[in-house]
């Protein structure tokens, strides 16, 4: 509940590292296909984007820390 004395820390837009996820998964997937290890692939693109995906939460998090 947002009331004028309780006002949200940032009017900034948050950022979101789940495309990171998403992207990771698919070309480690791509990847290990063709290097005919697709699991590992898949588990090292995993790997990487969660990763790209806490890089970003930790970026915002400390943009959101600088707009108070």
């Amino acid at each position: 509940m947002n009331n004028p004395d309780n006002k949200p820390p940032s009017d900034r837009p948050r950022f979101g590292g789940g495309i990171f996820l998403f992207f990771g998964l698919l070309i480690g997937s791509i990847v290990g296909i063709a290097l005919n290890e697709a699991s590992i692939g898949m588990i090292s693109g995993f790997g990487v984007g969660c990763l790209l995906a806490i890089l970003v939460w930790v970026f915002d998090r400390k943009r959101a820390e600088e707009g108070r």
